[in-house]
């Protein structure tokens, strides 16, 4: 996968935790995603749609880290997974794809993006396309959470057709 595509979600999520949670997070290496489970408790899925590709996003993350992140942004302490860490989960997954949508687009990537879906437990992550799922690993201190990013041109995919 080109790094076009990964750098404006590190970026992006990088951005967020630091101005809505006072956190910083440390990246690890991308890798391919064996699998369709959930790497987190928690995972937000949103589709993406442009004019050369297209594919989706997913943002998974631990109980640690969402239950923290969900008690710095909120300004209150929340001590287990629940409704309102689902609900942050929906919101992050919006400011995620909404910035890196912005980046990929100054880069000449123009995407369309959807009304973001919530998974809870170990139900199966749908991506949009049926391509490699590059997942980016993330550490904070409170836990890891997980960027899974699956792009395919659109134009491989008419020539597969034809």
């Amino acid at each position: 996968m080109n790094v076009d595509f990964i750098n404006p979600f590190i970026e992006t999520i990088d951005n967020i935790l630091a101005t809505m949670a006072s956190m910083t997070c440390e990246h690890g290496k991308a890798y391919i995603k064996e699998g369709v489970g959930p790497l987190g408790v928690v995972t937000g899925v949103i589709p993406m749609d442009g004019d050369s590709v297209h594919g989706s996003l997913a943002i998974s993350f631990s109980a640690g880290a969402i239950v923290c992140i969900s008690s710095k942004v909120l300004g209150e302490e929340i001590a287990e997974v629940d409704e309102t860490c689902h609900d942050l989960t929906g919101e992050l997954t919006n400011m995620l794809s909404g910035g890196a949508r912005k980046l990929l687009w100054e880069k000449g990537y123009n995407f369309e993006m959807a009304k973001p879906s919530l998974i809870a437990g170990d139900k199966d992550i749908q991506h949009s396309i049926s391509a490699p799922v590059i997942v980016i690993p993330f550490t904070t201190k409170a836990g890891p959470f997980f960027i899974e990013v699956a792009i395919g041109s659109k134009l491989r995919r008419a020539a597969s057709v034809i």
